[in-house]
């Protein structure tokens, strides 16, 4: 028994010995490198600004309209050479989605904005989100019930609708109908320039006497719009002899609609804004007269007042655009002032 003891003891010694030997001379097994999966990490989109190139926004109340548009382009012939970048965001006559597009404007950080209000009261608004998120506002015509923008680009609207008020007042009074009716198709009279437009007219209406007996105010700015106002009109004032219309849609319906009655030379009809379409009607002697804006003309000035403002200068608070009044006697003479600052040259 002993000897049987004694033996066992002398194997476990040998055993722990190799033991110990091993783990003295093992080399460590290395740390397992995880198995890649299948599944593909998108890699994070890192947008970095074009430090090389300025973004401007210009908001419009429609780009369906051509004066709109033409404003438009001289912001962008203007940006361009100064190697600007302009966003068009179209407001579509709405004041919500005007609030929409001034909001998308600060989210694309804009340095800056260009506005043509829907109207001058929904203005306020958008110049308080753009005041909050330190972007600038120059305005582009219409107007608005704040002061709290850099610059406001304007006609004269007033003067316009005056100016070719009294030339249709001279040629009615000629005809010896200075104390028959006339009317007017009007833009929105929730804008400035709106009101102001009839009020020129209308006071030149009064020197001669001529009653206004219909103002009728346009909701969709389109010449089916304007057509069926003046088939309203033919049916109910059969002493009308004067209309004046406030826009070019007006302007080129309202034409539609006389000629297919046969009344244009029964009634004189005077218009506000050009184009290509409303001044060949007055060369045509459709039409009396136009008071013409120059849009392209504006679009520049709000863009120099833009630049002007971003270079640390201070634009004047008031740059106005003066009306052009185009009739038969001076259409040839002044169509070179009108390409490039009315409608682009061709």
């Amino acid at each position: 028994m002993k000897t049987f003891a004694r033996t066992n003891i002398i194997v476990l010694l040998f055993v722990i010995f190799v033991l110990v030997s091993g783990c003295q001379t093992a080399t460590p097994m290395p740390t397992p490198i995880p198995t890649a999966t299948t599944e593909t990490v998108p890699t994070p989109t890192i947008e970095t600004p074009d430090t090389d190139t300025v973004k401007i926004a210009y908001l419009s109340p429609s780009l369906r309209l051509p004066f709109w548009r033409n404003v438009s382009l001289g912001i962008h012939e203007s940006a361009a050479k100064a190697d600007m970048t302009v966003i068009d965001l179209d407001s579509r006559q709405k004041a919500n989605v005007q609030l929409q597009n001034v909001q998308e404007a600060i989210n694309q950080n804009v340095k800056a904005i260009i506005l043509s209000p829907v109207d001058s009261t929904s203005a306020v608004e958008v110049l308080e989100s753009a005041e909050k998120a330190e972007i600038p506002v120059i305005i582009c015509d219409i107007g608005a019930k704040s002061d709290r923008y850099v610059s406001f680009v304007i006609t004269d609207n007033y003067k316009g609708s005056k100016d070719v008020g009294e030339y249709l007042a001279q040629v009615m009074q000629q005809k010896g109908w200075q104390a028959d009716d006339s009317a007017l198709i009007t833009i929105s009279l929730a804008r400035q320039n709106g009101r102001d437009r009839t009020e020129g007219f209308k006071d030149a209406m009064i020197t001669i006497g001529s009653p206004v007996v219909s103002i009728l105010e346009s909701q969709d700015y389109t010449q089916a719009e304007s057509l069926l106002f003046v088939e309203e009109l033919l049916a109910n004032q059969p002493n009308l002899r004067a209309l004046f219309s406030e826009h070019n849609e007006a302007t080129l319906g309202a034409i539609q609609a006389l000629e297919q009655e046969g009344k244009i030379p029964e009634i004189l009809h005077v218009g506000f804004d050009g184009t290509p379409e409303t001044l060949q009607a007055v060369k045509d002697g459709k039409l009396l007269a136009l008071a013409v804006q120059q849009p392209i003309r504006m679009g520049r000035e709000a863009f120099n007042a833009t630049w002007d403002y971003l270079n640390g200068e201070n634009p004047p608070k008031e740059i106005s655009v003066p009306t052009l009044l185009v009739t038969q006697e001076n259409i040839n003479e002044i169509k070179k002032e009108l390409e490039g600052n009315v409608y682009p040259k061709e």
